[in-house]
């Protein structure tokens, strides 16, 4: 198989897992979510713990232990390499980084790998001559390149910011602030590191003077460019300063000795001591560089590895730690033209540095494009054909146990801990609790209407009272007496066809007419005032203190009875609590009146009023009233009337007296003992009201049940937040594949 098939089968097999790879990232960020919540649960526990349960309290401690020991940075870490692996498996190529200090030989190899030259890839044996990073892509079409620039905001919070937090001086607000103002100084007092900071100074120092010429290329869209023309946008030399704008520099040429279709080479600048944006370069080897090469040129006066080395060594390890560093660098060793150091090079290969996982040492004339493409380019493709796709499934499976040693040891955290989180119990203790309080509301219920018959009985004896009420209206009435007057009834005698019979019977009707709605306005006033009453101690002692609570307004108000009552009914369930409604319905529509109690028998009591026979009339109307003495028998005919008006008031006050004087007070008591009876001592009453009061208990006793509830609560918050983590984790585990 071609190197070109391999690249193409590689990436095929990439792309197929990226779906698989956004829905693990996906899966692991809601994870972090639910791990975070968690550790915020926990601290609350322990900063209020009372009324916590114990279980609870001994849980949150074993959490708050654990996650303070770097179990959440497991996950995040292993979230941030999934999404390195994610967007490295998304591009369409696939791509080896070449890194090397100055002068050790990189853009040559570059060079000679892809035939380009030093107008594109520059050299030289001074200072560094790389400014941006480039990448250079095998393409059959014409050789072109594409310059990608900076946004503002990026060379403000990606570069810029790196420097000034590296140093710790304040950042610049703005673009605009950082071209126009001067730099804070250094404080050169600080030990630590101060001689790099002072070389990463300097080298802000000149970004900050070359900003003018080139801030200009920040934010402006990509350029497609002849090769000629790279070199002022990719290099520092000759006092060149656009490349500080340039993000990359896309290069599509055609490798002289193999299609690569689908291989790119990363050009790395930037290790130097003297950077403040090693993070770029660490970026780009955690999800943009599948392989490194490494250029060292030993140096002829003796040589080792030095430190700097080795710093490359922990960048390129420390990207990927799953893969082993055998299967991710290669250095090349860069022998001279003159092979004045091939002793420093034999010795470094012979003596390789001491790292966990050897990386492959090769040696080359980096000059020599023969040596280059058979001792470097070759190996590094035949490594990448067998080994590349192996090294993926062990980079999948070292994060898929990762993913797995998550679940162990969430699995051995918290399962234990959910049996302990059941609410069983504490739904029994509630359940027990809110038996008692219904059993406590029916008996009060209960007690409350009974004392309330018994004080209808002894204290509510309204008797004494309705008779002095009576007493009031009668004289109220005897006072008041429409009797007419003598002219008045002179008057009437003249327009009278019927004579002194036709206006007595006349007044007589008028008499009647009036006593009885004086004394039916005046008594039901009275009774209704007193009917209310009674009807708010009904009402206090139906509603225990609990269930006021359910009412519109307290029954000691002047509310109008009937309409809390109404109100009440809205509550009740005409299917479910069918007698109760009734019973209240009964209560509302109760009337007692004058009209539906005593006015048939203040009738009976009116016959010195009637004109149903001519008694009245004649014991009133003298026998020798004439035309010619009608005056005269006018004032007796006027006393007549009186009299009449009067005996029917005594009357009326002795038949109340001694017959209807205890009628309200039965009625009230009756009333009170049909309510009793209705409510609490029909058959079936108890389970009714517990009917009514179960789905309305946490309103009623919203305080007695609050700490079940809490606790409940509580029980239950946690047990979802381990089941929904644990789940979240297993779901995780199972979107990796098995291999």
């Amino acid at each position: 198989m071609s190197v070109r098939a391999v690249i193409a089968e590689v990436l095929e097999q990439r792309h197929k897992k990226v779906l698989m790879l956004e829905q693990v990232q996906s899966g692991l960020a809601e994870l972090e979510m639910q791990l975070d919540s968690l550790q915020e649960m926990a601290a609350e526990i322990k900063a209020a713990p009372d009324n916590v349960p114990d279980e609870i309290i001994k849980l949150a401690s074993k959490i708050s232990t654990h996650f303070n020991n770097g179990f959440p940075e497991e996950v995040a870490a292993l979230n941030n390499s999934i999404s390195n692996l994610t967007k490295r498996f998304s591009k369409e190529t696939i791509n080896i980084g070449v890194a090397g200090k100055a002068r050790q030989g990189k853009s040559t190899l570059l060079q000679k790998i892809s035939g380009l030259t030093n107008k594109e890839i520059p050299t030289s044996d001074e200072l560094p001559c790389t400014g941006a990073k480039s990448k250079i892509f095998h393409s059959e079409d014409e050789p072109h390149a594409k310059i990608e620039f900076y946004t503002k905001e990026e060379f403000l919070k990606e570069i810029l910011y790196s420097y000034f937090e590296k140093l710790k001086l304040p950042k610049p607000f703005s673009l605009k602030r950082f071209g126009e103002e001067n730099l804070p100084e250094l404080d050169n007092q600080r030990t630590d590191d101060r001689n790099l900071d002072k070389a990463i100074y300097e080298k802000l120092k000149f970004i900050h003077a070359a900003f003018p010429s080139f801030s200009k290329l920040l934010s402006k869209p990509p350029q497609v460019l002849g090769l000629e023309e790279i070199i002022d946008y990719v290099t520092q030399s000759e006092g060149r300063t656009q490349y500080l704008a340039v993000k990359s520099a896309d290069i599509y040429t055609k490798f002289p000795n193999h299609d690569v279709t689908g291989l790119c080479l990363v050009d790395l600048p930037g290790l130097e001591a003297a950077q403040g944006h090693e993070q770029k370069l660490v970026s780009s080897l955690e999800h943009e560089v599948d392989a490194v090469i490494f250029v060292k040129s030993p140096d002829v006066l003796g040589t080792d590895w030095e430190q700097a080395d080795y710093s490359v060594f922990d960048l390129v390890d420390n990207a990927v730690r799953e893969v082993e560093l055998a299967n991710r660098l290669f250095i090349v060793l860069n022998e001279k033209n003159d092979g004045s150091n091939r002793k420093q090079v034999q010795l470094l290969k012979e003596q390789p540095p001491e790292t966990y996982s050897p990386p492959r040492i090769l040696t080359a004339n980096c000059s020599d494009a023969a040596e280059v493409e058979h001792k470097v380019f070759s190996v590094v493709l035949q490594h990448l054909e067998t080994n590349l796709e192996s090294t993926d499934r062990e980079y999948i499976k070292a994060l898929s146990d990762k993913m797995s040693s998550i679940v162990e040891t969430l699995s051995l955290l918290f399962t234990p801990s959910l049996s302990g989180l059941s609410t069983k119990n504490a739904d029994l203790t509630r359940e027990r609790k809110y038996r008692l309080l219904s059993e406590k509301f029916i008996k009060e219920l209960t007690r409350g209407l009974e004392k309330l018959v018994l004080d209808v009985q002894q204290v509510l004896n309204i008797s004494e009272e309705f008779k002095i009420k009576v007493e009031e209206i009668c004289e109220a009435a005897r006072e008041t007496a429409p009797i007419p007057s003598k002219e008045a009834l002179a008057e009437q005698y003249l327009e009278s066809s019927s004579g002194w019979n036709g206006v007595v019977g006349e007044e007589l009707n008028y008499l009647r007419a009036y006593l009885t709605e004086f004394m039916a306005t005046h008594l039901d006033n009275y009774l209704q005032t007193k009917i209310n009453e009674v009807l708010r101690q009904v009402l206090l002692g139906v509603f225990p203190k609990a269930l006021q609570k359910m009412l519109p307004e307290p029954p000691d108000t002047d509310t109008d009875p009937r309409a809390i009552i109404l109100e009440f009914q809205k509550i009740l369930d005409k299917v479910e609590h069918p007698n109760i409604y009734k019973t209240f319905e009964y209560i509302r529509q109760f009337n007692f009146s004058y009209h539906s109690h005593f006015h048939y028998r203040v009738r009976e009591e009116m016959g010195l009023l009637n004109t149903y026979s001519s008694d009245s009339i004649d014991d009133i109307v003298p026998q020798d009233a004439t035309r010619d003495n009608f005056m005269e028998k006018a004032e007796e005919i006027a006393r007549g009337l009186d009299s009449h008006y009067q005996q029917t008031i005594y009357q009326l006050r002795k038949q109340f007296s001694e017959t209807m004087q205890a009628d309200p007070a039965n009625a009230i008591l009756a009333l009170v003992e049909e309510i009793k009876d209705r409510l609490v001592r029909a058959k079936g009453m108890k389970e009714e009201w517990k009917s009514f009061l179960d789905p309305i208990r946490e309103t009623l006793w919203a305080e007695e049940l609050s700490q079940f509830n809490q606790e409940i609560a509580l029980r239950k918050q946690w047990r979802n937040a381990l089941e929904d983590a644990l789940k979240s984790a297993k779901q995780v585990q199972a979107e990796f594949p098995s291999y």
